[in-house]
């Protein structure tokens, strides 16, 4: 039996009092008796035959009337004339009124009970249909848990992502070969990571993955798993696993993995949590030899949860930026193939940094839709030109650069990269549109290596002033960690030599002039080839400091 809810008694249990008081009150004042002073009206009042019971008690005299129950004092009346002429009842018999008290009471409590017994029995019945309607939903979750046969994209319909490729080879001889690497005892990742904002093929990759090995591919978004059941993500998390493992060798696919995989500090409930638990449960599950290999998406790996990316899980993480002015052209050149245009694919290329695939895709879409409407038989530049910030601007704009920007930006990015080369820091390239990462985990950190990266941080801020007379607001976050540096300096190190701020900074930045001036020649060339070409290699830095000694 279910428990009974009080808070829905409340109501009633006051309700039925209320009715009980109301019935007292009314019994009360109904068998009440009106007191008649003199004995001759009272005699009146029973002498017409209606007085249904007479019967004394105490000093009074009563008698019930079709008026109600009237008294007199017995000593106002004659009593013998009294019991000669009219029947005279027992005074037990008067108490008919507490009896009839009692019955209603007891009625009242026969109702409550009633009433109670039958909100319960509705109650189970309602939780009964309840729980038949969950494990209906619940096996709904996981009855549409289907695998996907891809054969609509592949790696050559996917443009610019030749890192890409190589990086998920192995995963793709994996799948299309589990033994050979079980010959040689080598343990596969039983998860990649693919890392990347969006818009820039994550999806489009994993299919193409699936496809290129010709296995199975389950696609799920993390939200898919998240519902307002309790175990509901779990089990479908659960149901997916042992479905691929069927169909091994496989792929499960999770799309916005941080969905489902945030960091425990930061869920808000423990059905969140529980279905973390279950996929890392799933994962630890697999042996060497499952051939399930666990694909995640995100642009968010900052929330992900610690668990889940430690070794033996997400083991290989695979970063897919936005692609470069070389990159694009290939994303343009595919998008275009077949469609009619006369287009100067590397023009485009420049107008389109800082797109997406994605985002390229949709402009030419747009470009063609317009060169439609004009009835033209090609795509031209100029439709390019007219849709371009419709695409930009309509929901999320995207950093477009004039040539003048794209010239200041590749001289500050070119004046950092060159001078953090020079003074040691390591990094893989340098990029227009991304500041180079010259972060590095130590536990310590020497006063010289603050100072040079305090360097690197005013240089590029250095070289525009002296170049174009002016600042620019693409310094801000620079300026803003050169005086953090400073202030740590100050305050951290002990540095008898400098007496306050302004003369620490001042240092600094005359030693970056220096710098600027000595590998001014080298800075230039790597300017234009930014410019041109937007990813300039750390080998290529250095060989321009190396045409210097």
């Amino acid at each position: 039996m279910q428990p009974i809810n009080k808070k829905r008694l409340i109501p009633i249990i006051i309700t039925t009092i209320a009715i009980i008081i109301s019935l007292i009150v009314y019994i009360f004042l109904k068998s009440y008796p009106i007191t008649i002073s003199s004995g001759k009206e009272f005699m009146n009042e029973i002498s017409s035959g209606n007085a249904k019971e007479i019967y004394i008690k105490d000093n009074y005299v009563y008698a019930t009337t079709p008026k109600g129950k009237i008294r007199v004092l017995k000593y106002a009346i004659n009593l013998d004339n009294l019991y000669k002429n009219y029947p005279i009842s027992s005074y037990t018999k008067s108490s008919n009124a507490l009896i009839t008290l009692a019955v209603l009471i007891l009625l009242s409590i026969l109702v409550i009970l009633i009433v109670i017994l039958r909100r319960n029995q509705n109650s189970k019945v309602i939780n009964h249909q309840s729980i038949k309607n969950k494990d209906k939903e619940l096996d709904n979750l996981v009855s549409d848990i289907k695998p996907q046969y891809n054969t609509e994209y592949n790696f050559n319909d996917i443009a610019g992502i030749s890192d890409v490729k190589e990086d998920l080879e192995e995963i793709i001889d994996f799948l299309k070969n589990p033994m050979k690497f079980e010959r040689y005892n080598i343990r596969m990742p039983k998860g990649v990571l693919l890392i990347g904002p969006p818009g820039v093929g994550k999806t489009l990759i994993a299919k193409a993955i699936s496809a290129e090995a010709n296995v199975p591919f389950f696609y799920n978004s993390g939200a898919n798993f998240v519902h307002i059941y309790a175990g509901a993500g779990a089990k479908r998390v659960k149901e997916l696993f042992a479905k691929a493992k069927e169909l091994a060798p496989s792929i499960i696919f999770i799309d916005e993995i941080d969905a489902v995989g945030k960091s425990r500090d930061s869920l808000d409930s423990n059905e969140r949590e529980a279905t973390l638990n279950q996929l890392l449960v799933e994962i630890d599950g697999f042996n060497t030899n499952s051939g399930v290999v666990v694909i995640g998406a995100t642009n968010r790996v900052d929330v992900l949860d610690s668990a889940l990316l430690r070794p033996g899980r997400f083991d290989r993480r695979v970063y897919i930026g936005l692609p470069n002015i070389k990159e694009r052209e290939q994303v343009i050149k595919l998008y275009l193939k077949d469609k009619n245009h006369n287009i100067d694919i590397k023009e485009v290329a420049k107008l389109t940094a800082g797109f997406s695939p994605a985002t390229i895709e949709t402009l030419i879409n747009e470009a063609a839709l317009l060169a439609l409407k004009k009835d033209k038989l090609n795509i031209t530049i100029d439709d390019i030109y007219n849709v371009k910030d419709r695409v930009v601007y309509g929901k999320k704009r995207v950093v477009v650069l004039s040539p003048k920007e794209r010239e200041i930006k590749a001289y500050y990015q070119a004046s950092k990269a060159v001078i953090a080369k020079w003074l040691g820091f390591e990094f893989d390239k340098v990029n227009l549109l991304i500041p180079i990462n010259i972060n590095q985990d130590m536990v310590i950190v020497g006063k010289n290596q603050l100072t040079n990266k305090a360097k690197v941080y005013i240089s590029g801020i250095v070289y525009l002033l002296r170049k174009y007379k002016d600042t620019f607001n693409i310094s801000k976050i620079d300026k803003e960690n050169f005086e953090k540096i400073i202030n740590t300096v100050l305050k951290d190190y002990t540095i008898s030599e400098y007496d306050n701020y302004n003369i620490l900074s001042s240092q600094i930045k005359d030693e970056v002039e220096e710098l600027l001036n000595r590998l001014d020649s080298a800075i230039e060339n790597i300017a234009k080839k930014l410019n041109e070409q937007e990813v300039v290699t750390i080998k290529e830095i250095q060989k321009e400091l190396d045409a210097l000694l």
